[in-house]
This record gives structure tokens, sequence and C-alpha cells, in this order.
């Protein structure tokens, strides 16, 4: 990760703003310098990304890019936490920008209003530390999971469908993990939507939850974060489950 800033760059209103986070000894003074001197890109601003990037702002990471083509709709507000009613039609990456910095105005907010496919420039995010990958369908995934292998930065991947979901953390920065197609080798060519099957608001909350959880953990090297593994939530039967990830030595990505 990024050089940690001296001591002397924490404030006395950082010191009381993330008092809670510094009074765990997991992170502490030093792991808050190393948050405010991150740099995440959160890919996808629905219902997962909007509490991943709320929590990451509100635990003092520095920088935070915002990657999103839509604009924000009625039919998003049930999940979509970070919008409300008046950014009805406005892009999300502006409207994302503006809501985070009103909860902290010390995040430095970068937005690209792009759809990551085929044409999109992967070095734009060449100087993250982590990615967090909050698409909603298996091709945008493979795309973001090229983005990260590329550029040789963790990827930390979820998703969430009716009452179910999941989280996993790829180390694309090591040659010896496992990617996101080592799991899925073959992509889904019929796969369930949201739209078709429906999405209980509050799973996407919990989930993005964690992956700003995760993103925090990898980022100040706390130990037992989801590397290499794959967490599987079903909030309908109350079950969690955690299974280990093994690199595929014929996955034509990561080789």
């Amino acid at each position: 990760m990024q050089a940690k800033k001296t001591k002397a760059e924490l404030h006395d209103k950082d010191l009381l703003r993330y008092n809670r986070n510094i009074v765990l000894p997991e992170i502490d003074i030093d792991g808050q310098l190393t948050l405010s001197n991150s740099k995440v890109a959160v890919i996808g601003l629905g219902g997962l990304g909007c509490p991943a990037a709320t929590y990451l702002a509100s635990s003092g990471i520095g920088n935070i890019c915002l990657v999103d083509f839509d604009s924000v709709s009625l039919s998003n507000l049930n999940r979509q936490v970070l919008f409300n009613e008046n950014n009805i039609s406005e892009d999300k990456v502006i409207a994302a920008k503006r809501n985070l910095n009103l909860l902290n105005s010390d995040t430095n907010i970068q937005t690209i209003p792009k759809k990551v496919d085929k044409n999109f420039d992967y070095n734009l995010l060449d100087n993250y530390d982590v990615i967090i990958d909050c698409t909603d369908n298996f091709q945008s995934r493979s795309y973001v999971n090229e983005i990260s292998l590329h550029n040789k930065i963790p990827l930390i991947s979820g998703a969430a469908i009716k009452f179910e979901g999941q989280v996993a953390i790829f180390r694309n920065d090591l040659t010896d993990s496992p990617c996101y197609r080592c799991l899925y080798p073959n992509l889904p060519q019929e796969a369930e939507s949201c739209l078709d099957s429906g999405i209980l608001g509050s799973v996407t909350g919990l989930v993005g939850m964690i992956l700003a959880t995760e993103c925090v953990k990898l980022l100040c090297s706390i130990d037992d974060t989801l590397s290499n593994k794959l967490m599987l939530v079903d909030l309908k039967k109350n079950e969690f489950r955690t299974i280990k990830l093994s690199k595929d030595e014929k996955c034509k990505f990561c080789k």
C-alpha cells in the first residue's frame, strides 16, 4: 500500500472525527493515516456502491474515485441510499460526489462518468490501492477483473439478489492468487437480474457495508480478510458461510 503520512498530518479535528476508529488497536493512529492517504475506486453506484462509498468516506478514506455511467431514477431509491428524490434524473457520479462531500468535506472525490466495457481505458485506475466492484452483471465484473489484473490492484467484488449476497477479495496484485475468472471461467449467458427477480434493499446495504469493511481491513493490513475467499450470505435463512478459493492454473486471464 501507499506510504503513510506523518502523525503531524492528523489534525485535532481528525482525532475527534475518527476517534472510534483510532481507539481500535487494529487501526490506531497509523492505520487512520494510512486510510487518509489511500485511494479507492468504487465501480458501480447501485445498491452496493452507495453504502460502500458512504462508509469509505465516513471511515476517512482520503481519495475515492466513483465510476458509473447512469443517472438516478425513482426505482433506485429503495436500495441506493446515497441518493434522494431531489437527485432523480441527475448523473449518479455527480449526485454521489456532492452527497458524500456533505458527509465528509475532506474526502477528495474523483468521478468517471463512463461505462466499464471493452472501450474503457484501464489506465484511468492505474494508481489506486483497491478497486471495489459493485457492478450488477457478470460481463461488467469480468471487465473490472481485467482492469484490476492490468494494474495489479486488489479487487473486492460484491453481488446481491433477492435475499442473498456474496463478497470476495481477489488479490490480483499477487501472481499466485485466484482472480474473478478463476471462480467464473464461463460467464453465465442468462443470469438472474434484480429487475426480474427482485432485491431487498437492506440486503444490498449489508453487502455494501461488508465491502467497505473488507477494504478498510485490507488497507490497514488487518488479519482475517476475505482474501482468496468467498463469503455467501442468505438473509432469508440467516446463514453466512465462507469458502476458500483456488487459482485455476488454466485461467487465461491471470496466467
